[in-house]
């Protein structure tokens, strides 16, 4: 847990952060989450990654109290109030925002002037080793999100599904929807055929890390496709893989019970992994 976050135009430790009970974020689930991380000392995307915020606010009509030049003096304030810089030193974090209608009017509607809004950060913490030499796997759930374009804090499904994750050793839940494959909970998904990357284009939240790997992608003469994926696809596929902000690129070689080719990292994916630490290295 981080020491210190930034509340409603303060930063304060953390233990004196208080939301009301009667703030519609609660009594109704009514807020916008964001969430993006660190990368040589950067906020990684940091532009995309507030593009995407300010787009799901407008899209409830709410508004962001302060600007994005005082959100990222905010971050990297709370960076080295958590002591996450030490000397040269600068520990990768995940970057976390919180935004809802504030106190609720009636009950159940908001003022866009007085909403609640908090940032936290807290510290990256790397995927097993294993998950990127000899794949993960992933279970899948008929789900489709509510407002799936934008990034809202309705996580009901995926809490409900994480025991079940965990009992079956799967890293991710992988959504799909009247036969087609969406999206993972905390991800976006990628099926490799005949080397072409393909990735869901509608009924996802187009992930910043999925944008980046198609862009590189294609910069690298791959062939990307944005359609849908049905299911048969799927596990017909020759590899498969998901991005993610907080994961990378992660290689899935089994889906459910079902196992992806010959069940081992593609060299396709294997490619993608390789063209996204150079992207990294480099930015």
């Amino acid at each position: 847990m981080p020491t210190y976050i930034y509340h409603n135009g303060h930063i304060i430790p953390s233990t004196d952060a208080h939301i009301s009970p009667f703030d519609v974020g609660l009594l109704r689930g009514f807020g916008i989450y964001e969430a993006m991380t660190t990368c040589n000392g950067k906020i990684f995307m940091g532009p995309e990654h507030m593009a995407r915020f300010r787009k799901s606010v407008e899209f409830l009509h709410m508004q962001v109290p302060i600007s994005d030049s005082e959100i990222e003096k905010i971050i990297f304030e709370l960076i080295e109030k958590n002591n996450f810089n030490q000397g040269k030193i600068q520990k990768r974090v995940n970057i976390k925002f919180i935004l809802t209608g504030g106190p609720a009017i009636g009950g159940i509607d908001f003022d866009p002037a007085t909403p609640t809004f908090y940032i936290f950060v807290e510290e990256w913490k790397a995927l097993d080793s294993k998950y990127y030499t000899d794949g993960a796997c992933v279970i899948t759930h008929e789900f489709l999100r509510q407002y799936p374009g934008y990034k809202t804090t309705n996580y009901i499904t995926a809490t409900l599904l994480q025991k079940d994750m965990k009992k079956s050793g799967a890293l991710e839940i992988l959504y799909t929807w009247e036969n087609k494959v969406l999206e993972c909970a905390t991800s976006n998904f990628f099926i490799v055929k005949n080397g072409v990357l393909i990735t869901a284009k509608d009924n996802v939240l187009t992930g910043v890390t999925r944008n980046v790997t198609i862009d590189i992608g294609k910069k690298a003469g791959l062939r990307v496709e944005e359609r849908d994926v049905t299911v048969a696809e799927m596990l017909a596929a020759d590899e498969c893989f998901l991005t993610s902000s907080f994961k990378d690129i992660v290689p899935v070689v089994q889906v459910g019970n079902n196992v992806i080719s010959n069940g081992k990292v593609g060299p396709v994916t294997g490619q993608v992994m390789g063209l996204w630490q150079d992207f990294v290295a480099a930015y």
